[in-house]
């Protein structure tokens, strides 16, 4: 009897013929198909995370750019300055395009900011002269903004301001805001 048991277990012994070999080489195939599927995954999310990070830099140096041309724009004592260079551009100058690279590279369109905040480079802003409403003339409403007497006539400036982030080849944000003054 024990012999015929031992036929037996031989004869299954060789038909197998290796199954359970295949079975854990598909089994580790599928592991590691997964395991590469989480780093890519994993990887994007860093990637989105860093480019979410970069772009919030580029946001706030922008915003530090606008800052200090409102306060550039309140230390000003008359429209003289305001020519057609240096970043500083009166009611009739031609204000340039803040798409071209040439307004960003071109020291005579623009004033760099003194703060960076970690940035690739200081951000960047230019001041155009719009427009003066007299005092009582118009219906703009600038409350809420710097000090609004109600008398005087308010002079309109636009600020557009750039900034980048941590990198050369990194996000760029350019804002642009109205601001008024009481001369």
């Amino acid at each position: 009897m024990q012999n015929t048991y031992s036929r037996m277990q031989t004869a299954g012994r060789k038909r197998q013929r290796g199954v359970v070999l295949v079975v854990s080489l598909i089994i580790l195939l599928i592991v590691t198909m997964l395991a590469v599927g989480s780093m890519r995954n994993t990887i994007l999310e860093e990637k989105m995370a860093g480019n979410s990070s970069d772009r919030n830099l580029a946001f706030q140096s922008t915003e530090s750019a606008i800052r200090e041309a409102e306060v550039f724009v309140e230390s000003v004592v008359s429209l003289g300055n305001f020519g057609d260079s240096g970043g500083l551009r009166g009611r009739t100058a031609i204000e340039p395009s803040f798409y071209d690279t040439n307004t960003w590279s071109d020291t005579n369109n623009h004033v760099v900011a003194g703060t960076d905040f970690g940035a690739y480079a200081n951000p960047q802003y230019y001041v155009k002269h719009v427009t003066t409403v007299a005092g009582t003339e118009g219906s703009l409403n600038l409350s809420g903004y710097g000090d609004n007497k109600g008398t005087g006539d308010v002079t309109i400036f636009r600020i557009t301001a750039r900034g980048t982030g941590a990198s050369a080849d990194s996000a760029e944000v350019i804002l642009r805001t109205l601001y008024g003054r009481i001369f």
